[in-house]
C-alpha cells in the first residue's frame, strides 16, 4: 500500500513538471522562463506538503522511505522547503526585472 502511494506521488509531480514545462514554452522569452522557476518551487512544496500529509495519516513518507543516510527528518523536511523558496524568489526576482 505505501509503495502504491509514493508511486502515485512520483506520477504526479512527473505530471505537474511535463505540463509546467508544455505551459511556459507557450508563454515563451522572460516570463516563460520565469514562470518555470515558480512552477519549479510550488512543485518542492507540493512534494513536501504530501510528504507531510502521508506522514501524518499513516506513517507512509516518501522522505523517510528514501533517507539512506542517518539525516534527520525533519531536516530534509526543510531543505524541501529552502529549495521552494529558492526557486519561487528567483522567479519572481526575475518578474520584477521584466516589470523595470
Amino acid at each position: 500500500m505505501i509503495q502504491i502511494l509514493q508511486a502515485l506521488v512520483v506520477v504526479v509531480v512527473i505530471g505537474v513538471v511535463y505540463s509546467l514545462w508544455q505551459t511556459t514554452k507557450a508563454y515563451g522569452g522572460l516570463i516563460g522562463g520565469a514562470l518555470k522557476w515558480i512552477g519549479l518551487g510550488i512543485v518542492f512544496f507540493t512534494i513536501e506538503a504530501f510528504d507531510r500529509v502521508f506522514g501524518a495519516l499513516g506513517n507512509f513518507s516518501l522522505v523517510s522511505s528514501i533517507n539512506t543516510f542517518d539525516v534527520s527528518g525533519d531536516m530534509i523536511h526543510n531543505s524541501l522547503l529552502l529549495l521552494g523558496l529558492l526557486f519561487c524568489g528567483i522567479g519572481f526576482s526575475r518578474l520584477t526585472r521584466i516589470a523595470k
